[in-house]
């Protein structure tokens, strides 16, 4: 039943109609048009058919009566006649009539009923005289008849409507507040943005708080999702331009801040991901904002990790290297738990739980290029449309913001998955990174960025086959040669801030042959392709590249070129080693260079981008695309003996540490080179 009060307008109540007008309710409040159900009676002259309050009586017929040979018909409606209106209807009519009626009102400066409209949206849920999810469905199904009367001089009832606790109501409910909300934009474009924002911030975390309502069953943190998207995706296909005006950068206010817990930036990250599912459109600017917003919080963990006292930094370095995913655990998470305060937490504390973080958001990002990306290689076959279409918005990603960003340590990972997934990705990266590498027109800063990824990429990639590996190293080469032939008059002696892209170059040269030298050697005997045969010229040239490479891979190459008989380099790095580099001024650098600069030496960092992966929740995805180091039998037969079957993999790690070609970051090489002298380090390469 639907009564009318002084205050409030209608409410609904329990309806038991028994006439059209039903229980208790005034004629004149409900104007439906209808006829009342009084007696009507329809008579022949012969007395035949009658009908007597709705219904119809026959009787006898009077022989020879044309009335007797006529049979009766059930009257229609149009004939005078309608029948009674359903509640439902009346319900209808009688909140149209309020919805109108404090519209009108307000138009006259009568705000009394208008503000009682408004009331209804603004209550509180969990007071007691909040209206009804059905009182509050009946009024918004007015309103979307009369959507196109809310212009800008009924933006707080708008605002009213848009902020009302909608998401955790019934089906019903849910439904017909769609229904308005499209209407509201489709009418008027100016609501959008109020429209979207509020959209967005239901994707969040906090959105779970709306789940619960009083006299309403509990609906989970899905089903809100769920109801948001449908809604954002129905706005999307009524109005399309709203994606980029209003839609993206909603989207990104709404995105946590770095420091917020990771249940809420795994929860916005996944809705956020969902979002270009229907809005493609938006789909490269989203990737972009997300890589930019991973890789502020990788390069966080890294500097905050350099801050730590020495030996807490390493201990928690080989921690993280050694972590292992713990069994149970998992992303639903209370809320609580996740949102505790973070009372006397130790630095080392807050960094593995930034490191989970970005490993729980990095997984996010694996399975959601997983979806677009081929799961099974065809080398005979290319990508297809969509696949080279997300592979180009992450190689702009790519381009943009983790080319340039210095040390990033696991963001770039998701590029060294994705493009193994096609031999033609793994063409145009290449080709990308070598083309940035010697190009005199980028600063050397990306220059040496460009090659450090080329060689860690070739020397990692396990889809990198034998015939790619040699192009690359031929067209690396073969840049070094016409490099030296151009430019090595204007040399006179190691200069990085002069010659960076040349020593960048050299030092991946040497870094993919420490790892491919098996594919770099020819089938018949120990030759090596012709092109390597430039580094011997470069090695005794005046730009002295063993005397400013980094002295860790330097040290490791010359061990695995000599004991394969390719180079024998020890000499060189021996007259080095007993020079003073550095001490003349012409030697400069650049602020943010891959640069190290140690009293009496300069050298560039043995930074390697795809230094092993060790974030436990996302590292299945790389795993099987990646290349271990592995030791070369012979090249250190007393460790060989020493060391047992069982420790090859733990060895090879720390052997790779020590040499400074496949650890982490070059760390360990760092620290060795702080530490040790130009004497000790002589006696250790003799």
């Amino acid at each position: 039943m639907v009564s009318l009060t002084s205050e409030g307008g209608p409410q609904v109540v329990e309806m038991h109609s028994t006439a059209g007008n039903g229980v208790g309710m005034k004629p004149e409040d409900l104007k439906t048009g209808m006829t009342s159900e009084n007696s009507m009676t329809e008579s022949t002259p012969s007395g035949g058919a009658s009908m007597t309050s709705g219904s119809l009586k026959r009787g006898p017929p009077i022989n020879n009566s044309p009335a007797a040979e006529i049979p009766l018909k059930r009257p229609k409606l149009g004939d005078g006649y309608s029948r009674p209106a359903s509640d439902s209807q009346l319900a209808s009519t009688v909140f149209k009539k309020f919805v109108n009626s404090a519209l009108d009102e307000k138009t006259s400066g009568n705000n009394r009923t208008y503000l009682e409209l408004r009331r209804k949206f603004m209550a509180d849920p969990f007071e007691t005289d909040a209206p009804s999810s059905l009182e509050l469905r009946q009024t918004i199904s007015a309103l979307t008849h009369t959507v196109s009367r809310l212009d800008k001089s009924y933006t707080q009832l708008v605002l009213d409507i848009i902020n009302t606790a909608w998401a955790g109501r019934d089906n019903l409910f849910f439904k017909a507040y769609m229904r308005l909300i499209g209407n509201l934009v489709s009418a008027h474009s100016t609501y959008i943005p109020l429209v979207t924002k509020m959209l967005v911030h239901h994707l969040a975390l906090n959105s779970s708080r709306m789940c619960t309502l009083p006299n309403h069953p509990p609906v989970t943190r899905d089903v809100i999702y769920d109801r948001t998207h449908a809604v954002l995706e129905y706005i999307m296909e009524l109005v399309p331009t709203a994606a980029h005006s209003t839609l993206f950068p909603a989207l990104v206010a709404e995105f946590p801040n770095k420091a917020e817990k990771r249940l809420a930036q795994t929860t916005y990250l996944s809705n956020l991901l969902r979002v270009v599912e229907y809005a493609p459109a938006l789909r490269s600017k989203v990737l972009a904002m997300v890589i930019e917003r991973i890789i502020k919080i990788d390069i966080e963990i890294q500097a905050d990790i350099e801050d730590l006292p020495e030996d807490e930094g390493d201990d928690l370095k080989r921690e993280l290297d050694n972590a292992e995913e713990e069994d149970g655990e998992s992303d639903t998470s209370s809320d609580s738990a996740d949102y505790d305060e973070d009372i006397g937490q130790t630095s080392v504390q807050r960094i593995k739980e930034t490191v989970d973080k970005l490993d729980s958001m990095l997984e996010i990002m694996f399975e959601f290029f997983s979806h677009f990306l081929p799961t099974q290689i065809q080398p005979e076959e290319l990508p297809t449309t969509e696949s080279q279409t997300i592979f180009e918005n992450l190689l702009e990603s790519f381009d943009k913001t983790i080319l340039p960003t210095y040390q990033s340590r696991y963001t770039q990972f998701v590029m060294f998955w994705a493009v193994q997934k096609s031999p033609k990705f793994i063409d145009i990266f290449l080709g990308e990174l070598i083309g940035c590498a010697v190009d005199n027109n980028k600063s050397q800063v990306l220059r040496q960025a460009a090659a450090a990824y080329v060689a860690s990429f070739v020397a990692r990639a396990k889809m990198m086959d034998k015939a790619s590996v040699r192009a690359v190293v031929t067209v690396l080469c073969n840049w070094m040669q016409l490099y030296l032939v151009k430019r090595e008059g204007d040399c006179s002696g190691p200069d990085i801030g002069k010659f960076g892209a040349f020593y960048s170059v050299f030092q991946a040269v040497m870094y993919i042959f420490c790892f491919r030298w098996k594919d770099l050697r020819q089938e018949q005997g120990e030759r090596w392709i012709p092109p390597l045969l430039v580094m011997q010229r470069a090695i005794v040239s005046k730009f002295n590249p063993l005397k400013v490479c980094s002295p860790g891979v330097v040290t490791e190459f010359a061990r695995i070129s000599n004991f394969l008989n390719f180079l024998y380099c020890f000499t060189i790095i021996e007259k080095n080693q007993r020079s003073l580099l550095g001490h003349s001024s012409s030697h400069s650098t650049q602020p943010g260079s891959f640069v190290r600069s140690q009293p009496g030496r300069i050298a560039l960092e043995a930074y390697f981008p795809f230094d092993p992966y060790n974030l436990r929740r996302s590292k299945k995805w790389v795993e099987s695309y990646y290349v271990e180091w592995e030791r070369i039998p012979g090249l250190d037969p007393d460790s060989d003996e020493e060391d047992g079957d069982d420790d090859d993999d733990d060895d090879d790690d720390e052997e790779s540490d020590d040499n400074g070609v496949s650890g982490d970051e070059g760390d360990e090489d760092e620290e060795e080179d702080d530490e040790s002298s130009d004497e000790e380090i002589d006696e250790k390469e003799v």
